[in-house]
């Protein structure tokens, strides 16, 4: 590097040096810091977080508060449980008595003398074994009040089908090949005369029937050697050739005098014109005797041209020849019996029915159709008109109905002879010239066949139609006969009208059969045969004459053939509605009117005994026959003994079991393997053997032979074995794993099936059948009682010899059941008989009770017959052998399975449980069978005993039963005759089980639990019934609490809505008077808590609507410490966009959740306290590791029945703990308990906190180490130190729903209906309990019972030496009130016990303030020891009241006679939102002038409970619109949503209901759907800063140019808001045109806006017209809208808001930085800048200059600016002031923002008066400097001075860095 250029470097940095200390001296500048410059607390337009609460939950428009608690209050439809559907039948006619309707005037025939008879023989009949529906259309059709209806294809008129299960004898033809004529049996054979008669006859001949009687064997004076006639019947039918057939009917009739066939044939027949015209054939002669069997000839017609055929042979004698007699079906001329009679075409609609062709054809066999005669037309018909129509005389079998456009009323066929099968285009009906030959038409699917004015009456079957075939029975069948036939004859009072004879039709499969009762008859007689009205009774094959009844759809329940079969007479039975459950008790009625009881008990009042344990136990009694007839058993007719009828009296109920095993088998394609059945089964090798009678019952499961044979036998019958050589020496052995090992929904299982066994299925039977029938009667909550006594003692001073059991032994006690005359209460009583035994020992057996065997010998032993009170001693043919028996009660172990005899604790006995009797026995322990006794055995015994797992951590249970059969054995080891002593009488078990569970391991009982011990005890097998039962559970003191809901008048749609409920609130308060204090022994179960870092992690949706964020510090005003909050910007009220709104909880290692019971977790809402948010719009859903969901599936919230707990809606401002019950939570999928996440989230628009997320495991209860509890070791709650009542806090209690439980903190438990708890050993004797239920006395009134030993304390008092008792309290019963009080005091006992003080702080004889019970007897005479057991049943009454929703007509319209339909979803139930969802129905009405003569219709819906909510809906209606809706009455939240609905909900009683009326009109009406738009200044969307809602008014005109000419259509405004489908808007029910001028004056409508909804301050009347929201400005575009289309039903109006350009000023302040002078005289320039960066030539420089006035001092304004950059410049400053150095730039937004720099610029704030947004700017300057002494300008003194001086140090510095080496070159 040069020299020079060094030192030319260094001048260049010197210079730079200057430079930068002269900008360091300039003395002026433009302040620019945040408090000066960029103006600090400017005023910013508001943020809006869009989270406005008052949502109404339905996306309506109109806000009314608390309308969150709305729970899926969208118009929607959720699918609700599947109910049994209804018997579809067709409304019918009444028939009044004596009304006198000609058959001409009803469009009959003139036909006089007609039967109406269709079926006389097979051939041109409904064919036996063909289905005989009515119309066969296919159509849906219901009758009118004036016309009989029909079944309509694939509509079954029961449900009672015929399966292979319950075929019967009806259902099969007798085969030809028979080897035996049964006895009993109808047989029908014909006669043809030969054609050379034809001159001799003519209608009114009679030809005689002859027979010989008898056979050859008999001797000739014998009494059937005779000679019989009879008179063969003329029929309608006619052979090919013409010639008029006759019938005969005979009975064989074993032995009778008066029986025309009394040995099951003839010697000969023989048919007689006069005595020059008859024929004879002769018997089949053999060894020279001659004989002809009847069944030979049945169905078959002796041909007279075969026997006669020159004119010469008009007598003819024929020995036999069977070929003379020929089939019936192939001699007669098919189709013709109804040649030239008429059929009517009937207009029942209310239109004209256009015109039609009816033609007639015949089918061939090669299927084709041909046409018959010449078609009809039928002209058109008017409503109410017919036409006759004539059946051609040559054969035809179908008709059709052709219109003019080629369409077929009803089906393209109708087949009127009944003999074909039904298809897609044939339908099938047998016609009849009197009940059945008018076509009724409704509609083109709407058509029936009848007659006009005729009324169908049914008949049921279920019970009559069984065979009798093989049996000892008078006769084989019953209604119908063999063949399926059945007729009717029916009367009128009338006796101008004749009687007439039809045969009945058979619906489809069913066993219902029908007829058509024309106007006028009232009454009817149905038999088995073409009955007359003459025809004697035939041992139940015919009714009596019978009154029809004035039911809708009269149907005749007919009885089963035991005992008429047998003993002859006419068949009884019942009137009842059509597809009612039949039940014989409630439709038969006693000689007086009164209800019969098929079981005769005493009634006397309950006195429960001293020392007694009283077991809950429900009785099943199952129906024989003749039990079925609402007979009582005692009465039966029969003593024999040994034959199928004493054997097997249980058929209908057998057939039922067979229908319930198969429709099981069939649906789920899975075989029930040992089906189990009622009645004494004989073997084959046996007299009377059941094959015999097998196929009239055809039991599922049941074979002629081979294995199923013998599996059926051996199940069914004690003495088989399925071993090898089908043994049979087995009485006494049990057949065991005929059930599951797991009991399901509290019943047992048929074994590898989850079917209920059937006898103990309450549903089954009492009508859910395919039966639709009683088949027995179930008794609940009958006390069985037990006493005590050492009973296994085996010696004396052994341990057992002091272990006390308690037992029943039917063999020293004969029980009877019993009810209470005055409580209904069933019980079991033995009686005490007035003499001693030999020992001087009462006697409580009874001689009614005695075991006999089949023959009705005594065994000697006594037995539990239950319901043979009132029976005949000694009589198996009157004994109740069927029923059955649970036995239900809850305990709990000791640790090791022993209890503590006496006072040595080392004398311990096993807990044991023991049963001895017959026949099956199955014993449940938790659902777990634990005891297998099964098998229709004798005498059998099984024993339980407990003990402890070899750790000690669990309690065992080991099986024994004495013996069991080979195939029925799962007890497998052999315990070398394990023996106790039951009574002294030893009791030996031979095999030991193993009880395993359903995952195969081994079955053990949790310690320090209560259990459930479920019993079931069947007598299915006969004669004995032995039961001896014994246990030594540990015993305890007892209070129950149980919880009843009465829903009498409650409407049945909400009736399972308070059920599953855990909601019912009690508080519970404990005072021990006596011993000292104790603490409760409960250790709470296993908890664990969601770690921290689940909450941390929280996260919502991706969708911006809705929020899920940690929150570290709770906000002071809501609590302390950290929780997750949820929240929502929108409302979501049907759950449809649950994926957009739920927040997750995660967790990173899986949660095994499979031990705990409960999900506990913390909630908080915000928002106004008066809200109500209701909990089945949150929803919180587990997730495990695989994806699988438990809780709120479906689119629902938490359900009433998943939380325990009084919180089913929560108010804002408070904290709620929820408890959610883990295993009521539904699933989807098979949820593993691998919790993997938990997401949460609700469907309204709110801020939830929520915390503290919790699973807990039930409560341990205390072991027992002994039998009973002391005491001083029950705790005392602190009441014994304090004197006063306190809380039960931890209480124990168990629960029969099977969740143990203590009572919280706060003395709270809980209950739901029908639930009831027990506390055992939690309170001492004689202590105080003050019990409350918390209730809601708006929904429930409440009243209580207090029980001991189940019956009701009637009469208080108590021992007197311990309680003091008050008069004025006598009664317990049904108090009306929350909170029980016995008014007893208990009384101070001073001593000591066992080294306890029995006197506490309970110092004085002072009953509590509260109300209270002393937890003592209230026996005057009970011991001071005795155990107490005490239950409070408390009942709430629910409240109800009523909706009524009304149609009227527009103003000046009429909608008479039109029908509307409704639809109405319920939710919130009971202002609670309990139950599940509830699915919409629909409601019909008519409108009609009504009483007050005012014109409408209503649906009035009562029998709601209080506070239930409901939105209505009107389904649309084909001729009218819906104009408008209003709604009266009911509770305040009632409002009209969008115009079409309505929603409310109900008060109590019958003042202020709720009232929906809907106004609809034929005017033409329009919707219009406004949608809400935001639009920028460029037209791009707003999405930002809008705001929560906007408010609309309609309003319309027919000239929209006339200003002045809009009128409001409602006077309402409504509010808009934003959805999930925008700013969407309806208004429906729009007249599109002004009614009163014309069709053409149609209406433009517009949308007015405004941002309050209040006042005048409305905006879009006119052009371009702007409204103001939040500051921002909006020109409103597109708010009209013109009906003029009238293609249109609905219109689209884009309602659009433009943001407006905002207008700013800029207010410019100029002052001194130090002393804010303000300072005038300064100028300043103002440009706009183009894209470029440059100015805008568009917009020219404005200056303006500082004010200098006094006022206005330093400030000027620049006015009037738009959106866009701008350039601010100081171009001229203040004297002595510099002048500011650089031009400032901003930009003004289109919403009005001053921005510089991409930040706030400026103070901005908005003048609403004028619309401008003013800046406003502060600029500061400082003065110039000044020299000291002459006042000149100090920069330029500084700048001489300072100047050089840098020089000379720069110099030195360079010169220094160069001397010392610098750089060179």
């Amino acid at each position: 590097m040069t020299k020079a250029n060094s030192i030319l470097h260094r001048a260049v940095a010197l210079l730079a040096a200057l430079c930068l200390l002269a900008s360091m001296a300039l003395p002026v500048y433009a302040a620019e810091t945040e408090t000066e410059f960029s103006v600090s607390n400017s005023e910013t337009i508001p943020g809006d977080d869009n989270t406005g609460n008052g949502a109404d939950g339905t996306g309506s428009d109109i806000s009314v508060s608390n309308v969150e608690t709305i729970q899926k209050d969208a118009d929607t439809t959720s699918e609700g449980s599947k109910t049994e559907p209804e018997i579809s039948v067709p409304e019918s006619g009444t028939i009044p008595s004596g009304a006198d309707t000609t058959d001409k005037a009803a469009g009959a025939p003139l036909t006089e003398g007609v039967t109406g008879s269709e079926n006389t023989a097979p051939a041109d009949s409904a064919a036996a074994d063909k289905t005989a529906d009515a119309d066969k259309t296919g159509e849906d059709s219901t009758g009118g009040e004036d016309e009989a209806g029909f079944l309509n294809e694939g509509d079954s008129a029961d449900d009672r089908m015929i399966t292979a299960g319950n075929a019967k004898e009806s259902d099969i033809v007798l085969c030809a090949d028979d080897t035996t004529v049964q006895e009993g049996t109808k047989y029908t054979f014909y006669f043809a005369p030969p054609k050379i008669w034809e001159g001799s006859l003519s209608e009114s001949s009679t030809i005689t029937c002859s027979f010989k009687r008898g056979n050859n064997r008999d001797h000739p004076n014998g009494p059937t050697y005779c000679e019989k006639n009879t008179t063969a019947k003329r029929t309608d039918d006619l052979t090919k050739d013409g010639r008029r057939i006759y019938q005969v009917d005979v009975y064989h009739k074993q032995g009778e005098e008066t029986s025309l066939c009394p040995y099951g044939g003839f010697v000969w027949v023989k048919f007689t014109l006069d005595e020059n015209h008859w024929v004879q054939m002769n018997g089949e002669r053999k060894n020279n005797e001659c004989w002809m069997f009847v069944k030979d000839i049945a169905d078959k017609c002796l041909d007279g041209n075969k026997l006669a055929v020159s004119s010469d042979e008009t007598t003819v004698s024929q020995e036999y020849d069977i070929t003379k007699w020929v089939d019936y079906t192939s001699i007669i001329l098919k189709h013709v019996r109804y040649r030239g009679q008429e059929m009517v075409l009937l207009n029942n609609s209310d239109k004209a029915l256009d015109e039609v062709t009816v033609t007639f054809w015949e089918k061939g066999d090669n299927g084709e159709f041909t046409q018959v005669g010449d078609s009809q037309p039928i002209n058109t018909l008017q409503a109410g008109d017919h036409a006759d129509i004539t059946i051609p005389e040559a054969a035809c079998a179908y008709v059709s109905f052709q219109k003019t456009d080629g369409t077929y009323i009803g089906k393209h066929y109708f087949n009127f002879y009944n003999d074909e099968t039904e298809t897609e285009n044939i339908a099938v009906f047998p016609y009849d010239p009197v009940t059945r030959y008018c076509l009724i038409y409704k509609g083109d699917n709407d058509v029936r066949w009848s007659a006009p004015g005729s009324k169908t009456v049914y008949f049921d079957a279920t019970f009559s139609d069984m065979s009798y075939k093989n049996d000892d029975a008078k006769i084989t069948y019953g209604m119908p006969d063999a063949k399926g036939n059945l007729w009717c004859y029916i009367t009128s009072d009338d006796s101008s009208k004749p009687a007439i004879t039809s045969q009945m039709a058979r619906d489809r499969t069913s066993e219902i059969w029908y007829a058509d009762v024309p106007q006028g008859y009232t009454q009817i007689r149905f038999a088995s045969w073409e009955i007359d009205g003459t025809n004697t009774a035939n041992n139940g094959t015919d009714t009596a004459l019978l009154t029809i009844p004035d039911l809708s759809k009269p149907c005749f329940y007919a009885d089963t053939s035991d005992d008429v079969i047998y003993q002859g007479g006419n068949r009884g039975g019942y009137w009842d509605e059509l597809g009612a459950v039949r039940d014989v008790e409630k439709g038969k009625k006693g000689e007086n009117g009164e209800t019969k009881s098929i079981v005769d008990l005493q009634n006397k009042s309950f006195a429960p005994q001293s020392n007694t344990k009283y077991i809950s136990t429900t009785l099943y009694d199952y129906y024989t026959d003749y039990e079925l007839n609402g007979n009582n058993r005692n009465t039966y007719s029969s003593d024999k003994t040994g034959t199928h009828r004493s054997y097997v009296p249980f058929r209908q109920f057998d057939r039922a079991l067979s229908n319930y095993y198969k429709q099981y088998a069939d649906e789920k394609g899975e075989t029930i393997n040992y089906p189990l059945y009622t009645g004494h089964f004989q073997p084959n090798n046996w007299d009377y053997a059941f094959s015999g009678i097998a196929p009239n019952l055809k039991l599922y499961g049941w074979s002629e032979s081979g294995d199923d044979y013998w599996r059926f036998i051996a199940v069914n019958n004690s003495a088989y074995a399925l071993d090898e050589n089908h043994s049979g020496e087995h009485y006494k052995d049990t057949f065991q794993g005929l059930v599951g090992n797991q009991m399901v929904n509290g019943m047992p299982v048929m074994a590898g099936t989850n079917l209920a066994e059937p006898h103990f299925n309450e549903a089954f039977l009492t009508g859910t059948n395919a039966e639709k029938a009683v088949l027995g009667k179930v008794y609940k909550d009958v006390s069985f009682p037990f006493t005590q006594k050492p009973v296994f003692t085996q010696n004396d001073g052994d341990p057992e010899s002091k272990a006390q059991y308690w037992y029943f032994d039917s063999n020293e006690r004969s029980l009877y059941l019993k009810q209470d005359d005055a409580t209904s209460k069933y019980y079991l009583e033995a009686t005490e008989k007035n003499y001693k035994d030999s020992s001087g020992n009462p006697i409580y057996t009874d001689e009614k009770s005695k075991n006999v065997n089949s023959s009705s010998g005594e065994s000697g032993t006594y037995g539990f017959f239950p319901f043979n009170q009132n029976t005949t001693a000694a009589t198996a043919s009157k004994y109740n052998y069927g029923f059955g028996a649970k036995l239900q009660f809850d305990f709990t172990l000791t640790d090791d399975g022993k209890v503590q005899v006496g006072d040595n604790p080392n004398d311990k006995v096993p807990i044991k449980f023991f049963f001895s009797g017959d026949d099956d026995v199955w014993v449940y322990i938790d659902n777990q069978l634990v005891l297998d006794v099964g098998g229709a055995h004798g005498k059998a015994s099984g024993l339980l005993e407990f003990g402890k797992t070899t750790d000690g951590t669990a309690n065992t249970v080991t099986p024994y039963v004495s013996s069991n059969k080979a195939g029925g054995a799962t007890y497998t080891t052999n315990v070398n005759n394990k023996t106790v002593y039951f009574n002294g009488s030893p009791v030996t078990f031979t095999k030991q089980g193993k009880i395993v569970d359903k995952d195969g391991n081994l079955f053990t009982l949790s310690k320090g639990t209560t259990h459930t011990l479920t019993m079931f005890y069947m007598e299915r097998g006969m004669w004995e019934s032995n039961m001896a039962v014994a246990f030594n559970f540990p015993d305890h003191n007892e209070l129950q609490v149980e919880k009843k809901v009465d829903v009498t008048g409650v409407n049945e749609l909400f009736k399972k809505s308070f059920q599953n409920q855990k909601i019912f609130t009690f508080n519970i308060k404990n005072l021990a008077t006596h011993y000292g204090a104790k603490d409760t022994s409960y250790t709470e179960g296993n908890t664990e808590q969601l770690p921290k870092e689940t909450y941390e992690k929280a996260k919502g949706s991706s969708d911006a609507s809705a929020s899920l964020e940690y929150v570290q510090n709770l906000p002071s005003d809501i609590g302390t410490g950290s929780a997750v909050l949820w929240s929502a910007t929108m409302d979501d009220p049907t759950s449809a966009h649950r994926e957009q709104r739920r927040g997750t909880l995660p967790l990173s290692t899986a949660i095994d959740i499979s031990q705990y019971s409960y999900l506990t977790f913390d909630v908080y809402v915000e928002g106004k306290t008066t809200d109500t948010c209701a909990l089945g719009n949150l929803y919180v859903e587990l997730l495990d590791d695989q994806g699988n969901q438990k809780g709120c599936i479906n689119g629902k919230g938490l359900q009433s029945s998943d939380v325990y707990g009084a919180a089913t809606a929560l108010h804002p401002g408070q904290w709620y703990t929820i408890r959610l019950l883990l295993k009521s939570l539904e699933t989807a999928g098979t949820f593993n308990n691998q919790l993997k996440r938990i997401t949460v989230g609700d469907n309204f628009a709110r801020k939830i906190y929520l915390r503290n997320f919790t699973f807990r495991s039930a409560p341990k209860e205390q072991t027992k180490p002994g039998f009973t509890t002391e005491q001083y070791d029950i705790p005392d709650y602190g009441s014994a130190t304090s004197g006063q009542l306190e809380n039960a806090k931890y209480a124990v209690f168990s629960s029969d729903r099977g969740n143990g439980d203590v009572v919280d903190e706060n003395g709270q438990f809980l209950l739901q209906d029908g639930e009831t708890v027990t506390f055992k050993d939690q309170f001492r004797r004689g202590s105080y309990i003050a019990l409350k239920e918390q209730v809601d006395p708006n929904l429930y009134d409440t009243f209580w019972t207090v029980y001991e030993n189940d019956a009701p304390v009637t009469n208080v008092n108590g021992a007197s030496e311990y309680v003091t008792t008050d008069t004025k309290i006598t009664s317990l019963e049904n108090v009306e009130g929350t909170a029980p009080n016995d008014g007893r005091t208990e009384r101070v006992i001073p001593g000591n016990l066992n080294g306890h003080d029995i006197k506490n702080k309970y110092e004085t004889e002072e009953k509590p303030k509260d109300n209270t019970l002393v937890f003592r007897s209230y026996s005057g005479t009970a011991d001071k020891d005795e155990l107490t057991k005490l239950k409070v049943v408390f009942t709430n009454k629910v409240k109800t009241g009523k909706l009524i929703i009304r149609k009227e007509a527009a103003p000046g319209e009429s909608l008479l006679n039109e029908t509307f339909t409704f639809t109405v979803k319920f939710s919130n139930v009971g202002g609670q939102g309990l139950g599940g969802d509830i699915a919409a129905k629909q409601y019909s009405c008519e409108v009609k002038t009504q009483a007050d003569g005012k014109e409408y219709g209503e649906v009035e819906i009562d029998g709601i409970p209080v506070g239930t909510r409901f939105v209505v809906s009107e389904d649309a209606h084909a001729d009218t619109n819906l104009q408008s809706v209003t709604i009266t009455g009911g509770g305040s939240d009632r409002a009209v949503v969008d115009g079409i609905k309505v929603r409310g909900s109900v008060v109590a009683g019958d003042t202020n209901v709720a009232t929906a009326t809907f106004f609809n009109t034929k005017r033409q009406l329009i919707d219009i759907e406004v949608t809400k738009q935001w639009k920028k200044q460029d037209g791009t969307e707003i999405k930002d800063g809008l705001p929560t809602a906007i408010y609309l008014k309609l309003q319309r005109t027919k000239t929209p140019g006339d200003k002045n000419s809009w009128r409001d259509v409602t006077g309402d405004s409504v509010e808009l808001k934003l959805g999930y489908d925008g700013w969407v808007k309806t208004f429906t029910g729009l007249d599109k045109f002004d009614a009163e001028v014309g069709p053409h004056a149609y209406y433009t409508y517009r949308v007015l806006e405004s941002a309050t909804g209040t006042g005048n301050n409305w905006h879009g009347g006119a052009a371009d017209d702007v409204i103001e929201i939040d500051g921002k400005k909006y020109t409103i575009l597109n708010n009209t809208v013109s009906c003029a289309d009238d293609s249109k039903t609905s219109l689209a109006l884009p309602l659009t808001n433009k943001l407006q350009d905002a207008k700013y000023n800029l207010n410019i302040t100029k002052q001194d930085a130090e002393d804010k002078t303000k300072l005038g005289g300064v100028e300043f320039k103002l440009e706009k800048l183009g894209t470029d960066g440059g100015p805008d030539a568009t917009f020219p420089a404005v200056t303006r200059i500082t004010s200098s006035g006094d006022a206005d001092k330093g400030k000027c304004s620049f006015e009037h600016l738009s959106p866009g950059s701008y350039r601010l410049t100081e171009t001229k400053t203040a004297e002595g002031y510099t002048l500011l150095a650089d031009a400032i730039e901003f930009e003004l937004t289109t919403n009005g923002e001053c921005v510089r720099d991409g930040a706030g610029f400026g103070n901005v704030k908005y003048d609403s008066a004028t619309g401008v947004y003013n800046i406003a700017l502060t600029i500061n300057n400082r003065k110039s400097f000044e020299l000291p002494h002459t006042g000149a300008d100090a920069p330029s003194l500084w700048l001489l001075i300072g100047l050089p001086a840098l020089v000379a140090v720069l110099l030195v510095l360079v010169f220094r860095y160069n001397k010392k080496g610098g750089r060179r070159q």
